[in-house]
């Protein structure tokens, strides 16, 4: 993937783990396994980015 594509696709992420927190904290979430794997995919798309920075 570039890293425009990357960096959007972090922005969305850090998104949907912000509503899904503060639906989590209201009580609302259903699934709240959804919580650890935006946590995932934020840190798999980071470490992404940083690869291809530094080469």
């Amino acid at each position: 993937m570039k890293l425009d594509a990357l960096k959007t696709e972090l922005i969305a992420n850090r998104k949907v783990l912000f509503e899904n927190n503060f639906k989590h904290k209201m009580g609302q979430l259903k699934e709240s396994h959804t919580l650890k794997e935006a946590r995932k995919n934020i840190a798999r798309i980071k470490t992404e980015i940083n690869t291809k920075n530094g080469s």
